[in-house]
């Protein structure tokens, strides 16, 4: 579906309602980011938008310098998660854009989970060429079936409530106005 009326910028955007990536060029409809969410201050119109399920919170991931958490313990909060590889082009691409989406959010409390989905010696490795601030962990399970994974990079947003209002498979550029309209009035919705 193409949407005239949307300004693309320079790099590709990915809004709710639109999105759009620079190895696509086409314009995609999410049915979990309508416009709606965006163009409304109330956040009930968060609840107008589709629900691609609801998270699994039986998933253990850990924090490169910390011990093993579950998903569970970040349950009832707004969560951004990434699921990436060192080896993956796309995936280091969008990263700055995740870290500018981050520091845009600063004000708020939505859980960036940035999941790699490999061992530690080659996140390290990569870490240490590229310093990002981002809270990274390693994937000590596999992520469960629930969140619909089908292949690298891969992002959702998961409500308080366990909605998995967005999901996006490939490559996005994440820190625009509209993303962050969008997950703001996720995070003002109790």
């Amino acid at each position: 579906m193409v949407h005239g009326s949307m300004k693309r910028n320079r790099r590709g955007s990915i809004a709710p309602g639109l999105l759009l990536t620079a190895a696509s060029a086409a314009w995609v409809t999410p049915a979990a980011c309508m416009a709606q969410a965006v163009t409304t201050e109330t956040p009930s119109a968060v609840y107008d938008v589709e629900v691609y399920g609801q998270a699994d919170y039986d998933w253990t991931i850990r924090p490169l310098d910390d011990d093993e958490v579950e998903l569970e313990a970040f349950k009832g909060k707004v969560l951004f998660i990434n699921l990436w590889a060192s080896w993956c082009t796309p995936c280091i691409r969008e990263m700055e854009t995740i870290e500018g989406l981050k520091d845009r959010l600063a004000d708020t409390d939505v859980e960036f989970l940035i999941v790699a989905a490999e061992g530690e010696r080659p996140v390290r490795r990569h870490l240490r060429r590229y310093a990002y601030d981002l809270p990274i962990y390693l994937e000590v399970d596999r992520m469960p079936v629930a969140f619909g994974l089908r292949g690298l990079p891969t992002s959702w947003v998961v409500d308080r409530d366990g909605r998995i209002l967005l999901l996006r498979h490939g490559e996005a550029i994440w820190d625009t106005d509209e993303v962050e309209a969008f997950i703001r009035v996720v995070a003002r919705t109790r």
